[in-house]
């Protein structure tokens, strides 16, 4: 039957190229100015169910997200994209910036909403054949790297045989120019840890330190002596970072606070170095703790292991980047990010590969990281992943079932 005919039969009309991209544009916008945290994405995933419905399909809700299932034969595919955002107050200005104080899209996730939805419609209503199954992931909580495991152990991957993910990106130790796709085989994001370590002591006036016993004092040389950690554990050939971002701490200028307490993060893209540099770094608040008589407690929590691409996988993203739209468009990374994500977790599972996707404009002062307050994207570079996943579909499953000469 005919794409045209089927889309009458189901009431839909075909759309051209132009206005999906105009779609995934004001998709953005739209899930942008409702940004929510974790689990609690109440009036996201109503808007991806009438948006999905919209196209015909039947979401269900698994794991606290939400999938797709378009197609109705061949091999199964999955493409992931992430629904959370961060407890940031955003400072972009523009005007369909967060509608709700306190929370905004500063990582991207409703851009890869977005695409996802555009990605729904193309197969639905754009004419486009699609080669396989397709499975859209929407998944919740990936801010709290809780998301993936969950909608795993939902059965989310259950006749899944290969993965695909997307991170826009804008800057960074690893610079991915405006409208590129960029990948590398192997560890593409590092582990992350988030630590916390915490000083008691005993409180005294700033006028007597010798009748108390200083915390805040203790936090202070653990911190100072922390990059020893990284620089002995680590070796010199991989990279690894130990990071501090929070220090609680005593309620008067001349008080000696009676318990200090230390927050941040680890990060690592090899496994050993991983285990070694919380094994330092819990050694040296240790003795610190000896040494200064302080009591100390540890919480290390292990949150995202290292996200690691399958080497045929990277293979066919190359050149489906490079066949939909020329010399140039594909970057291969030298190194690994050292931010954290956790589309590892689908990919201890199934073999699969995540790119990136550059969508910084320096020209129009797109520069500003993710994480930050003034985040934003250049929104005309998000349609090209549509025909990015086109081609990568199309040479997946003619990789797997090849032509006979």
């Amino acid at each position: 039957m005919r794409t045209m005919d089927r889309l009458s039969q189901r009431g839909l009309r075909l759309i051209p190229r132009r206005e999906l991209d105009e779609y995934i544009i004001q998709q953005r916008r739209v899930l942008h100015s409702i940004p929510e945290l974790g689990f609690e994405l109440t009036r996201t995933i109503a808007h991806l169910r009438v948006a999905l419905a919209e196209m015909g399909l039947e979401p269900r809700a698994i794991g606290g997200g939400l999938v797709a299932d378009l197609g109705a034969r061949g091999p199964l595919f999955a493409w992931r994209s992430d629904m959370d955002a961060l407890p940031i107050q955003e400072a972009t200005g523009v005007d369909y910036a967060s509608t709700i104080p306190g929370q905004m899209h500063a990582c991207g996730h409703d851009a890869h909403m977005a695409i996802a939805l555009g990605l729904a419609r193309h197969f639905t209503m754009g004419g486009a054949t699609l080669p396989c199954r397709l499975r859209l992931i929407f998944q919740p909580a990936e801010e709290l790297a809780q998301g993936a495991q969950r909608m795993i152990a939902a059965g989310v991957l259950e006749g899944v045989q290969a993965i695909g993910g997307l991170h826009v990106w804008t800057q960074g130790s690893t610079a991915v120019p405006s409208a590129v796709f960029g990948s590398r085989v192997g560890t593409l994001m590092a582990s992350c840890d988030f630590f916390e370590i915490r000083f008691s002591g005993l409180q005294t006036h700033g006028a007597s330190p010798h009748a108390g016993t200083d915390a805040l004092l203790a936090a202070c040389q653990w911190v100072s002596a922390l990059q020893t950690a990284r620089y002995s554990a680590a070796d010199p050939v991989h990279a690894a970072v130990l990071s501090v971002g929070m220090i609680h701490a005593g309620t008067a200028p001349n008080i000696l606070p009676q318990e200090a307490v230390i927050r941040g993060s680890a990060r690592a893209t090899n496994l050993g170095d991983r285990e070694r540099i919380e094994q330092k770094a819990r050694r040296l608040a240790e003795g610190i703790g000896l040494a200064t008589g302080t009591d100390v407690t540890i919480n290390w929590n292990r949150m995202i292991r290292t996200t690691v691409n399958d080497p045929h996988m990277v293979e066919l993203a190359q050149a489906a980047a490079l066949a939909a739209y020329g010399e140039g468009a594909f970057l291969h990374l030298d190194q690994p990010c050292l931010t954290g994500e956790d589309f590892g977790e689908y990919l201890e599972n199934v073999p699969g590969v995540m790119v990136l996707l550059g969508c910084g404009n320096v020209g129009r002062g797109i520069t500003m990281p993710l994480h930050h307050p003034a985040f934003e994207l250049d929104e005309q570079v998000l349609p090209r992943a549509v025909g990015f996943v086109e081609e990568l579909l199309r040479r997946w499953v003619i990789g797997r079932n090849p032509v006979e000469p």
